[in-house]
């Protein structure tokens, strides 16, 4: 069990209540005053990478055993009208130099080994049309699929990390586990480098903290809050490798952009963000995460960023908000973006999973440009030791070592929680067919999101695994 969080759960609480770093209530995260605001003096290092860890992205379709498709493919396959042999397809045969393997099936289809040489698709071609013949083709292959997969980190359980049950993440990474060539750029107070669940996770990183849109290139990409490593972590935390946490992008990678200035600056620059924006789009990002906003749009800057992103073929999902209203924030409510509310559990027995209903969090925003929820848990009222935390309330995943708790794991509420999860859904749609649009990619995880009864609910909870499979 980690160590206390009381100090945590206060500050998550508060910021969940009046728009701090768990996930903003129509504000941008607030960043806690961990550093002074422009001396950029300590310098930080990345953390090695676990020793001998090296996963590659499984899609789902694993190679034949060898030696097996050699000799499956000199087979052809036919079926016949009423289940016999033509005479005219008999003499295709012949010439083929095809001998049958056994009689045919109840449905009239019939196999044939081919005399060596003969291309089985030519074969297949050339008794098609023939009279008595409905079908011909090669034997198509068929290999195991959609094995749930369970990864070996210690916190991934049905109470720790009951919002990747809730998704479906066991089935879905039976189907993808993503690819580490797919990257989500996510755009927040940064990461921290000493992280070991986001060490070899990160390929590039910058930082936009100026207000100016010019790089800031004295200063660090680290997170001295943790909202942006907690958003990291949620999005594609290292996986199954025995460390703290699971993200649903088990093998997608990440770029950093950090726009939240250290010091008692705690709002990011729309023009500083879209330059963000920008810089991901340029290095690589197939999936944006902002899991920041407010009330007011922006035009100018920020619209227009996003809306060259999504041309270029980049999906972009960003936070509702948590005023609870009928309203949704920016830049989530800019057009073609991928609105995502909060879903939590209500009602339930304290850390006892499966005792409680799921339903959408009272504070999270709503509306019609909600495209749908993802877990973003409740958080807890008047609870500040860790002997009443129900960690069903709460979103548990990373957190910064040099945030003001000093943690690798921490909990958190709101929004932003949901955000990422939606992001690591999909970048692994993406893994399996990079050819997916962004209308496309939001189209699929609202048409396949699950209904959990709530108004508020957009097209529903999100559901990877059902997403995944709706994938040609």
């Amino acid at each position: 069990m980690l160590p206390p969080r009381r100090h945590t759960l206060v500050v998550l609480l508060t910021a969940l209540l009046i728009g701090g770093c768990s996930g903003t209530t129509s504000t941008t995260p607030s960043p806690q005053t961990t550093a002074a605001a422009r001396s950029c003096g300590q310098s930080f290092e990345n953390a090695a990478a676990p020793a001998g860890y090296v996963r590659v992205g499984a899609l789902g379709l694993h190679p034949a055993p060898a030696g097996a498709a050699t000799e499956l493919s000199r087979f052809v396959t036919v079926r016949f009208a009423g289940g016999a042999l033509s005479p005219q397809a008999q003499a295709v045969l012949t010439r083929l130099g095809a001998q049958t393997i056994g009689p045919p099936n109840p449905h009239g289809a019939q196999a044939f080994i081919l005399r060596p040489g003969v291309d089985p698709l030519r074969a297949a071609d050339a008794l098609r049309g023939v009279p008595g013949v409905l079908a011909a083709g090669p034997v198509a292959y068929r290999y195991p699929l959609g094995v749930p997969q369970f990864p070996d980190d210690p916190l991934f359980n049905k109470l720790n990390q009951w919002d990747m049950f809730a998704i479906n993440m066991p089935a879905a990474w039976g189907i993808s586990e993503g690819s580490p060539s797919v990257r989500i750029a996510v755009i927040d107070t940064g990461y921290d480098t000493h992280n070991p669940d986001l060490a070899g996770k990160v390929d590039d990183a910058v930082v936009f903290d100026l207000g100016t849109g010019q790089p800031d290139e004295a200063c660090t990409v680290q997170d001295n809050d943790g909202h942006g490593t907690d958003v990291s972590g949620l999005a594609a935390a290292d996986t199954n490798n025995l460390t703290d946490v699971s993200g649903v992008g088990w093998n997608v990678h990440l770029l950093e952009a950090r726009v939240f200035p250290y010091g008692n600056n705690t709002a990011a620059s729309t023009i500083d963000i879209a330059a963000a924006i920008d810089w991901a789009v340029q290095h690589g990002a197939k999936v944006i995460n902002l899991s920041l906003g407010s009330g007011t749009p922006d035009p100018v800057y920020e619209e227009p960023a996003v809306a060259a992103a999504l041309k270029a073929g980049v999906t972009v999902v960003a936070a509702a908000g948590n005023d609870g209203q009928d309203l949704i924030d920016y830049p989530a409510a800019d057009p073609g973006v991928i609105a995502v509310g909060a879903s939590a559990i209500c009602g339930d027995t304290p850390n006892t999973p499966g005792t409680g209903a799921e339903c959408v969090a009272s504070y999270s925003n709503y509306g019609p440009q909600l495209a749908l929820v993802a877990p973003g848990g409740n958080g807890q009222k008047n609870c500040t030791t860790q002997s009443c935390v129900d960690y069903l309330q709460w979103i548990e995943n990373l957190d910064s070592t040099t945030g003001p708790f000093r943690e690798q794991v921490g909990l958190f509420a709101g929004t932003s929680q949901a955000t990422p999860h939606v992001s690591g859904a999909a970048a692994l749609l993406l893994s399996v067919d990079p050819a997916l649009t962004p209308a496309q990619v939001r189209s699929t995880l609202m048409s396949t999101a699950d209904n959990i009864g709530s108004p508020h609910q957009g097209a529903g909870r999100l559901d990877v695994d059902r997403a995944l499979a709706a994938v040609p």
